[in-house]
């Protein structure tokens, strides 16, 4: 995020700087608030997990995971692919870590499990809610 941001503050488009095109300003702002949306999911997962411990709370996890865009790992995708953009064609290159971020952030998704199962935990503990 602070890359794109610092980026978006010097990088030229069409003659004028890309945080005076209005698309941008509203990407950046969306990726805010999908990182602030997730923090806060997973401060919560984390904090219940040390108090109650990994089976209690299945469904913060869960929700922690599936926050963002879908998932968190897919919200971290789109602020790095977000950053690549502004970026140009140094954020596809080595010239930045993006790439190499993104890359990573790719295989983590692969790693945490098909986001259906993480879908089908919230519901079935939330159907299990309800049934008490």
């Amino acid at each position: 995020m602070q890359m794109m941001v610092q980026r978006a503050l010097k990088r030229r488009s069409f003659g004028k700087l890309i945080t005076k095109h209005g698309s941008s300003l509203s990407d950046i702002a969306k990726c805010r608030i999908d990182l602030a949306q997730t923090r806060l999911w997973v401060l919560e997962a984390v904090d219940k997990l040390d108090r109650l411990g990994n089976k209690e709370v299945r469904g913060i996890l869960a929700m922690a995971k599936m926050s963002g865009v879908c998932s968190s790992s897919n919200m971290a995708l789109k602020v790095l692919d977000m950053a690549m953009q502004v970026h140009g064609a140094a954020g596809l290159s080595s010239d930045t870590i993006l790439a190499h971020l993104w890359a990573t952030a790719r295989t983590l998704r692969l790693a945490d499990g098909p986001d259906e199962v993480h879908l089908g935990t919230i519901a079935k503990l939330e159907l299990r809610r309800a049934k008490l």
